[in-house]
């Protein structure tokens, strides 16, 4: 992948059905239409359940998924904002021992360049940035041609990708 190039990663709680689900089948085919337009040069799908622990321990949940959560909280720190309370962290104790497990949303959107981690959504910074604003700012790129983002939308809080 080039570093210009535009991913973009759904990650979903549970795969529904086609129909039973509609917020996710309508944020799924926005983004395959921006896909399908040139926008998006990837989008990957994927599905990653509802709860997996977050310590080494943890045997039964890969390892590429804590670091996925991982790389969204770095993200959400660098940017001054919070993943939470879409992202829920708990810990326990069992057996003498301290786990922890995050709960994930049941939609997860985030935009890359290259291999660089540009946005997640949902996060709160100020305000509440849900999927849709996500979609939104990446179909106001497909309307103005890959540079601009909405107008209503704060200039510290733009996705800046490049095509």
């Amino acid at each position: 992948m080039s570093a210009d190039s535009v991913r973009v990663v759904l990650r979903l709680r549970t795969l529904g059905p086609a129909g039973l689900n509609p917020p996710q089948t309508e944020v799924l085919d926005h983004l395959q239409t921006l896909t399908e337009e040139g926008l998006i040069d990837e989008l990957d799908v994927d599905v990653w359940g509802g709860a997996m622990g977050i310590t080494h321990t943890e045997e039964r949940d890969p390892v590429d998924i804590r670091e996925t959560v991982a790389e969204y909280k770095q993200w959400a720190d660098a940017h001054g904002c919070t993943l939470r309370p879409a992202f829920e962290w708990h810990s326990a104790e069992s057996e003498g021992e301290r786990r922890g497990q995050i709960v994930t949303p049941l939609i997860t959107l985030a935009v890359y360049n290259g291999e660089d981690l540009q946005a997640v959504y949902p996060h709160i910074d100020e305000e509440v940035n849900t999927i849709h604003d996500g979609v939104k700012v990446l179909e106001s790129m497909a309307e103005t041609g890959g540079t601009e983002q909405p107008e209503d939308e704060p200039s510290d809080k733009r996705v800046v990708l490049t095509q």
